[in-house]
């Protein structure tokens, strides 16, 4: 699909349906733009702490993938830290991220491991080393680093919902791969099985915002396969190690170690499947992907995949600058909502409560920081990736079906009102009225009970459930100062959420 349009972008910058002179789009992209601190006047006055970061993050990744993968300097998992950031000069490792890029939300459900040589080191603040810049190679499908300190050359790339790495190390010696659960609260799990070569574990999610802290329902799981026999294994808790054993849990900082004593210039492939079901489903899912897949076939694969996506819009414009501005922001754009089913299908109900639901013949996708992606991004999607975009929208009606209340913000597979508005009726309209998608009765009727009803009690509206200070909107046709919206992480507002509404509803009219 092509598409003709034309707007400003620096300059006048023409879609056409012509050739680059480029050989290949997906090379203007810089996945490190946007990971430094904004240095603009605005955001020196406005911005504070964070909040001064664009959050974003130099993901390689499938275009809207289960897990995205990244380059780490930032160990934590709590609220508005990414998990990279530029002016970081220490790495910690690859990391199976759920951030939402761009956003000052919270990780959730992550893991990372780390090559290392020589000494054992079981935190990420001690087997951090040093890197610069000019030694990584960033792309959408490939990231290289060389770790001058361990002498190891680092290198991953990624399939929708597992992350492929290659450690090519340069002396002979006793090398180790460490691997982490991440859990901030000490709720994790991790387990070596050595006759397999495997480690395997899970990190529990938790929300933010309504219901701040408690459990989401659903792990961040994952299965890593290692190509080479292990010398020694074990797990550890902050500095202390537990040889030889082979599963911790429950416990701030722990994690697991494999070992191996390596040859000059020999090689070490590991393979991370990932689900939000189980570890056994996170073993499906990187076997459907990666059977047969070498890390180079990976690269190839990853880097047709963005070239075909970012085919869809040709620039033509004399200043190549402007190329890659205009397709790294398209890249940041198909980041997320990310895929929440597994190959087979099945993925947490919504809004919590354990069971497993199956998406049929269409993927089921969640984290949709809606009160960001409604004016642009999903518009984009129903003329670029309209079958994906249907899917998104099927999901939405999914999570309306599952908790009784179509979502205002769903991130996490749970209830938010992080921000202001009811947006989702808003994409939904769109991409009915654009033919991307049809309604039932039963699907319109959600919208029509976003708009006109309000929850029976008082907690369902507090965990997110409904629009805010709806009777008051319905009463006067405006939200009144009065009504300052307490129950909401976004208070008062007041004269911004009657503008949203008055846009929501004109769009469900």
């Amino acid at each position: 699909m092509r598409v003709l349009i034309s707007f400003l972008l620096i300059s006048v910058v023409t879609f056409v349906c012509q050739a680059q002179k480029a050989s290949s789009l997906v090379d203007y992209v810089n996945p490190l733009i946007g990971t430094a601190s904004a240095t603009t006047a605005s955001a020196l006055k406005h911005g504070e702490k964070t909040e001064n970061n664009a959050q974003v993050v130099p993901y390689v990744t499938v275009p809207f993938g289960m897990t995205n993968w990244t380059p780490q300097t930032q160990s934590t998992e709590v609220k508005c830290r990414a998990p990279y950031y530029y002016k970081d000069s220490l790495f910690q490792g690859f990391r199976g991220s759920h951030w939402l890029s761009g956003s000052c939300v919270q990780d959730y459900g992550s893991m990372t491991l780390m090559p290392l040589t020589g000494e054992l080191k079981t935190t990420p603040q001690s087997w951090a080393v040093p890197f610069t810049h000019a030694d990584e190679e960033a792309t959408p499908y490939h990231y290289k680093l060389r770790l001058v300190d361990y002498q190891v050359q680092a290198e991953m790339t990624a399939t929708k919902r597992s992350g492929i790495f290659k450690f090519t190390f340069e002396n002979d010696g006793i090398a180790h791969i460490v691997f982490s659960p991440n859990s901030d609260e000490g709720q994790g799990y991790i387990k070596i099985d050595p006759k397999s070569k495997e480690v395997m574990g899970y990190n529990p999610v938790h929300r933010i915002y309504q219901g701040n802290g408690e459990l989401a329902g659903f792990s961040g799981y994952f299965t890593a396969q290692i190509s080479t026999e292990f010398s020694d294994f074990g797990v550890f808790k902050n500095r202390e190690v537990f040889k030889q054993t082979a599963e911790i849990s429950n416990d701030k900082n722990i994690g697991a170690y494999v070992s191996f004593n390596v040859k000059k210039g020999q090689v070490i492939y590991v393979k991370v499947g990932t689900s939000f079901t189980s570890i056994e489903t996170a073993r499906k899912n990187l076997v459907s992907e990666t059977t047969g897949l070498t890390f180079e076939k990976a690269v190839v694969q990853l880097k047709k995949t963005w070239e075909g996506l970012l085919g869809k819009v040709q620039v033509e414009t004399e200043v190549e600058a402007d190329k890659e501005k205009f397709y790294t922001a398209m890249y940041h754009s198909f980041l997320h909502p990310r895929t929440f089913n597994d190959v087979n299908g099945d993925y947490p109900k919504f809004g919590g409560g354990g069971e497993i639901m199956n998406a049929g013949d269409r993927n089921y996708y969640s984290d949709f920081s809606m009160w960001d992606t409604y004016r642009a991004s999903h518009p984009l999607f129903n003329f670029l990736v309209p079958e994906t975009n249907a899917d998104m929208m099927y999901s939405l009606l999914k999570m309306a079906k599952q908790g009784d209340w179509l979502p205002i913000f769903p991130c996490w597979n749970s209830y938010t009102s992080a921000m202001i508005g009811d947006h989702a009726a808003t994409s939904i309209a769109d991409a009915y009225l654009k033919g991307v998608i049809d309604l039932t009765d039963e699907q319109y009727g959600y919208l029509l009970k976003n708009a006109f009803e309000s929850p029976a009690t008082q907690e369902e509206y507090k965990s997110g459930k409904g629009r805010r200070a709806l009777p008051s909107y319905l009463k006067y046709g405006y939200v009144p100062l009065e009504d300052e919206v307490l129950e909401s992480f976004h208070r008062r507002e007041q004269v911004s959420r009657t503008l949203e509404y008055a846009f929501d509803d004109f769009a469900l009219s």
